[in-house]
């Protein structure tokens, strides 16, 4: 039996929570002993854990850097994650030392991670990430950008990089480890891609470990569309979308029946909000046997329900409100499965944006084609080979072998309201 850790430490919403509980309960009914250390430490409603998981809360990383420019690469990104200054590095990788000393675990897994990461090198433990291809980086020097629809020029992305090579130096020479790593090292060759090449955030990454993606919504809420009399449209949206409210006075004008998933709404504005033909449910629910008969689904570019409604064959109109769900969407554009809710938000905008793709039969025809090239696909299958992946790492122990050898620098190319 091996003893593994899994960490999460950045990024928000349910979608990594899910694939770390997952991960957690395979390897669990595969004899190992694993420990838990999340962002967020509060599971979903009802969820319990299986006997052999124990949870940690992860060290705190700071807030973004307000007035901070817009990040180039993923380098930047860490830069306003909480990698600007090297005494809250250096705390941080601290406390998961006192945490890996606690835990001794004979393998890291990582979901978006890089603190944790650092920390499994410095004590060289085997180690790996797995994500949706945003938090894991591509072996090229530098780091492609993540804006391809601005110039971004290669000294920005350069210097992005060095930037934060100089604040993970300086951490790791204050804890007294001399021989500094850097987070470009600590990605490799076991890292696990839990998503379909064709929507990496990066692009198609000839060695990458594509497995699918790790869904899991467990106990979730069962509603059923009302009628088939009018197009019916499955929603995924928070709050914090820009445009929010804009958007669902847009919805409640539709010529359509909606039901829209908003966790982290107001339980008395969404009563408000609410009509015969808009519901709206503040908990989960069952996705897959409302995708099959939906018309269109919409949300902010979250991969999670976004592919969910892909393998569905439904297309997609989409209001980021990060750069990594604006670069996924920019790659759902690329396929030709949906659009982008951007400009000037107004309900008038929105609806005529929503019936367009309504009648789009292009963006239908290329959303089922992309069901259609993964109609073997299933959740159990990506599960199954992250496992395989993870085990292979600690049996062989070569999650610590010289990272590739970056390539030079090249075209990158309910409650149910009613």
């Amino acid at each position: 039996m091996a003893r593994v850790l899994i960490a999460w430490e950045l990024g928000e919403a349910f979608g990594h929570l899910a694939r770390c509980l997952r991960l957690a309960e395979g390897l669990v009914l595969r004899g190992h002993g694993v420990t838990l250390v999340l962002k967020d430490v509060r599971l979903p409603v009802r969820q319990g854990l299986v006997p052999g998981i124990t949870v940690l809360p992860a060290p705190l990383t700071p807030q973004v850097e307000a007035g901070s420019s817009p990040p180039v690469n993923y380098a930047d990104v860490l830069r306003v994650s909480g990698f600007s200054d090297e005494q809250d590095v250096a705390a941080r990788l601290n406390a998961w030392h006192g945490i890996v000393a606690l835990v001794r675990p004979d393998v890291l897994v990582a979901d978006h991670a890089p603190t944790a990461l650092l920390a499994a090198r410095m004590a060289d433990i085997p180690h790996l990430s797995i994500g949706n291809g945003f938090s894991i980086p591509p072996a090229v020097y530098p780091w492609p950008s993540i804006r391809p629809w601005e110039a971004v020029s290669e000294h920005a992305l350069v210097h992005a990089e060095m930037r934060l090579d100089r604040v993970t130096e300086l951490a790791q020479k204050a804890l007294g480890h001399g021989m500094a790593a850097r987070l470009r090292d600590l990605f490799g060759t076991h890292d696990i891609l839990d998503t379909f090449a064709e929507l990496d955030h990066y692009g198609v990454r000839v060695d990458g470990h594509y497995v699918g993606p790790v869904v899991s919504v467990p106990k979730a809420l069962r509603v059923a569309w009302q009628g088939q009399e009018h197009p019916r449209m499955l929603v995924y949206l928070r709050p914090a979308v820009p445009g929010f409210m804009v958007i669902l006075r847009a919805l409640a004008r539709l010529d359509a029946e909606v039901l829209c998933v908003t966790p982290g709404m107001n339980p008395e504005v969404a009563k408000r909000c609410a009509t015969r033909r808009l519901r709206i449910a503040l908990a989960p629910v069952d996705l897959p046997p409302l995708l099959e008969h939906a018309d269109l689904a919409i949300c902010y570019g979250n991969s999670g329900f976004s592919i969910q409604a892909l393998l569905a064959g439904v297309p997609l109109a989409m209001r980021p409100r990060y750069i990594e769900q604006a670069l996924f969407a920019h790659r759902v554009e690329a396929l030709g499965a949906g659009q982008v809710l951007g400009g000037r938000m107004d309900a008038d905008r929105v609806i005529a944006s929503l019936q367009e793709l309504l009648s789009n039969q292009v963006c239908r025809q290329a959303a089922r084609a992309f069901r259609d090239r993964h109609c073997h696909f299933s959740p159990s299958q990506a599960i199954e080979q992250s496992l395989l992946l993870i085990e292979r790492t600690f049996l062989d122990g070569r999650s610590i072998e010289p990272t590739r050898r970056p390539q030079e620098s090249q075209e990158r190319p309910l409650t149910c309201f009613r």
